[in-house]
């Protein structure tokens, strides 16, 4: 049986509260990008669990992944700009907003708008491609992706197209999130 991780970065350090007008969003998220991890932020046993056997990792740059890796005590093989999520983005509005309403509103823009289907075709490209380097990677023993919530579950789809099923794991909805896909072979 073959096994791959995809794990989601910890908890960032950085908290929006009140309502934000858009330019407010637009640098939250700016901050967001380049920040780390809460200080006192530890990964739950269960995820240490699930990547004590990992032989590859792959991962973001993204501030939050490189802090999520040593966190984890995983030593990434590859570490790159191509599994990391392209910045949320929102539609301009005049309105003022929680971050998570803004963060949701820009989900939606990018999963529905017409004027980003270039943007969606990229994102399942990179993570179609990041799948077929993890089956690869798992053929040597049990692999990784360590990265972003939102990347993960492109990666996740593009897993269960090829046969892999969900053995285990939350899912990406919070810090620290994962899932477990495996493949029997033979």
């Amino acid at each position: 049986m073959r096994k791959i991780v995809l794990v989601r970065h910890g908890p960032v350090a950085l908290k929006a509260s009140g309502l934000l007008s858009f330019e407010d969003f637009q640098a939250y998220i700016a901050a967001y990008e380049s920040s780390g991890l809460v200080e006192a932020a530890t990964p739950p046993e269960e995820l240490f669990r699930q990547v004590a056997d990992i032989s590859t990792v792959f991962a973001s740059n993204a501030p939050r992944v490189v802090e999520t890796l040593a966190r984890l005590r995983l030593e990434p093989n590859v570490v790159s700009l191509e599994f990391r999520e392209a910045p949320p983005s929102a539609p301009r509005a005049t309105l003022r907003l929680p971050a998570i309403v803004w963060l949701g509103l820009a989900r939606a823009r990018g999963e529905f708008s017409p004027a980003l289907a270039s943007a969606r075709g990229d994102l399942r490209s990179r993570a179609a491609a990041c799948a077929e380097r993890l089956i690869e990677a798992s053929q040597s023993g049990p692999a990784a992706l360590v990265g972003h919530g939102w990347f993960n579950r492109y990666v996740a789809g593009a897993l269960t197209a090829r046969g892999w099923r969900r053995a285990g794991g939350p899912g990406f909805a919070g810090p620290w999130g994962y899932l477990s896909l495996e493949r029997h072979v033979g």
